[in-house]
């Protein structure tokens, strides 16, 4: 259903609209972190690490994100996986929505421990809907979603949620060691996220491994020419 959006377009027009769509899921990614971040029953493995290299350097949380997501990409190249317009789309756009909505603050502070518990699994959904919708438009992963498909490619026999879980569990000790905040919401992160994610994928018949991505390069030669 997403692909008419751009399925009928010249490959120039295709491209924006990807790209478009590929900012505009990222913010939406970023209200799902967001929302977890408003939970306040600990930080999920990625956003602890982020807060875990704020705290070791003297800089804000989305300078971390990006300086984090940025050092995943050259990661990603050594695992030789294509990185690609979404990839950096990935990397800038995710801490720039968390930011705008934690400015904005649209969801009250909340008391009940059940509240943020319905919160903080929203916000699993949310995440998970997420990189399904930017995922399909080929423009390669973002660099996290990217570290994950390129392990899972040499792990065929584990399902892309238990790759997800292991590599969250790495980073979360990492996390830990660094000072990062760690909560119940941050164990419903590690093993949830990646049911969440089996679930959603499932449902909308969506194997993020079956993706053909294409890199960078590709897309600006389709931008500069307009041909495939």
């Amino acid at each position: 259903m997403i692909e008419k959006l751009w399925k009928n377009l010249s490959p120039r027009n295709s491209r924006i609209v990807k790209m478009l769509w590929s900012a505009f899921t990222m913010f939406f990614i970023g209200f799902g972190i967001y929302l977890q971040i408003e939970a306040d029953i600990g930080f999920p493995s990625w956003n602890a690490l982020n807060q875990g290299f704020s705290i070791v350097f003297p800089i804000t949380y989305g300078t971390a994100s990006i300086t984090i997501g940025l050092s995943i990409v050259f990661i990603d190249l050594l695992l030789k996986e294509p990185i690609g317009a979404g990839t950096l789309i990935d990397a800038v756009c995710v801490g720039l929505g968390c930011d705008f909505f934690s400015m904005l603050d649209p969801v009250p502070e909340m008391d009940s421990l059940f509240a943020k518990l319905v919160i903080f699994m929203i916000s699993l959904f949310i995440l998970s809907i997420g990189q399904y919708m930017y995922m399909i438009t080929g423009l390669s992963c973002g660099p996290r979603d990217s570290f994950t498909v390129a392990v899972g490619k040499r792990c065929r026999k584990i399902s892309i949620g238990t790759v997800n879980n292991i590599i969250s569990a790495i980073v979360l000790a990492i996390s830990w060691a660094m000072g990062a905040t760690i909560g119940i919401g941050t164990v419903i992160s590690v093993f949830g996220l990646g049911m969440v994610m089996d679930w959603t994928f499932k449902m909308v018949h969506f194997e993020p491994r079956s993706i053909t991505h294409e890199n960078i390069g590709k897309t600006f030669k389709v931008l500069l020419t307009n041909k495939e």
